[in-house]
């Protein structure tokens, strides 16, 4: 494809937009219908099902807004302190965490391996 001017792509799917509908009523893919007016459209396919959403079915192409939370969600902020008792607090594990270690240990680390251990 080559770069095109910005919207000359959806200027050459409105002049066919009444072919392309006329053969989506018949029944034809919207895959099938794109192959065959690709070259007039110069579009990807995700733009051309784009297209045929808001010209033509008279969708919006945008994503479902989140509901908001259901009831049975808000439930549980709504419990009574008994039944918020029952959590326990986190805490963490204690940590052993020594600055300096053994030397031994260090020789250890730091020396080859023998082929011993697999």
């Amino acid at each position: 494809m080559t770069p095109n001017k910005k919207g000359m792509a959806r200027v050459r799917f409105l002049a066919l937009r009444s072919v392309i509908a006329e053969e989506l009523r018949q029944g034809y893919n919207r895959s099938d219908v794109f192959q065959k007016h690709h070259d007039a459209l110069q579009m990807s396919y995700s733009q051309f099902t784009r297209h045929v959403r808001k010209f033509i079915l008279g969708q919006s192409f945008q994503k479902p807004k989140k509901e908001p939370p259901s009831a049975s969600s808000t439930a549980l902020a709504k419990q009574s302190p008994k039944a918020a008792s029952k959590r326990h607090a986190f805490s963490p594990r204690p940590l052993n965490f020594q600055p300096s270690p053994d030397p031994e240990l260090i020789a250890h680390w730091l020396s080859p391996a023998n082929g011993s251990e697999k």
